[in-house]
């Protein structure tokens, strides 16, 4: 798990004369007495997110562990329908070691094939020791509701302990407007259409929605439809437009998400368009 370096001491005299000599420098693999929890500090992800992850070691031992190893596998999957892994975290940097509290030294790890392994100098004994640090969620992510990335640790490399923190995605609406006008310019007398796109890149529906609108100028004849269907619920008191009405609700669906064979994730938006036409 860990290994113990451990070097004797060794006195004596001849005649009048004291001498003492060191011996080897003696390494052992440990198994004992180390324990190990990892957790993350945000309760959900979302692609670009950049999530904290803590990893508390105990050493409850009498003598020090030193040179151990802490290897992240940075939440590596392989996706349904595919042979190749994908890892779904980016570390992010800023990886602090705590001894007892108090600040002992900043670390950069080193890329393995299982991920990222950090090598901690030394754990006194009965010490506790914490290693912070960070890793930005990437394409690689699942995204639909119910989805998770689990981040696993391995410390030490004979008869390693293992440590995991689990975090879900988060369920949410990630909601878009763009507003277009034609002609471009207008006249008076003309026929002005305003199309609103409004796109939800979120994995859950955005409902209830409300827009408002206030035109710097008077229309008349105003028509509106929503996804291409023609409405009557929807308010136009001179230059503000309020849709919906009265009579109803709008919404936009959430996001749908594939997958390319890299394994990387990319988002369709769900989208609601409304138009609006007046005469200038």
């Amino acid at each position: 798990m860990a290994i113990i370096k451990n070097q004797a001491n060794l006195t004596y005299t001849y005649g009048t004369t004291t001498a003492s000599v060191l011996s080897n420098l003696a390494e052992t693999e440990w198994n004992a007495a180390l324990a190990a929890e990892k957790r993350a500090l945000e309760d959900a992800y979302r692609e670009g997110l950049t999530l904290t992850y803590l990893i508390s070691l105990k050493n409850s031992s009498a003598a020090p562990v030193e040179a151990l190893t802490v290897t992240d596998d940075l939440g590596a999957f392989t996706p349904a329908g595919s042979d190749t892994p994908v890892v779904p975290l980016t570390f992010a940097g800023n990886a602090t070691l705590y001894v007892d509290g108090t600040f002992s030294e900043t670390l950069t790890p080193s890329f393995v094939p299982e991920g990222m392994q950090f090598t901690l100098p030394s754990i006194p004994a009965n010490a506790d020791a914490l290693l912070i640090y960070q890793a930005t969620v990437n394409s690689f992510a699942p995204l639909t509701v119910g989805s998770e990335i689990t981040n696993t640790v391995t410390i030490g490399e004979a008869d390693p302990l293992t440590a995991s923190a689990t975090v879900p995605a988060a369920e949410y609406a990630d909601v878009t407007v763009k507003k277009e006008m034609r002609p471009n310019p207008i006249t008076d007398g003309c026929e002005l259409a305003v199309t609103f796109t409004i796109e939800n890149r979120g994995n859950t529906e955005a409902s209830d929605l409300v827009l408002t609108d206030d035109f710097p100028l008077a229309l008349a004849d105003v028509a509106v439809s929503v996804n291409g269907t023609p409405t009557e619920d929807f308010t136009f008191d001179g230059t503000r437009l309020t849709l919906p009405g009265t009579a109803g609700t709008l919404s936009v669906p959430a996001a749908t998400f594939t997958q390319d064979e890299t394994g990387a994730m990319s988002v369709n938006p769900g989208v609601l368009t409304i138009t609006l036409t007046g005469m200038v």
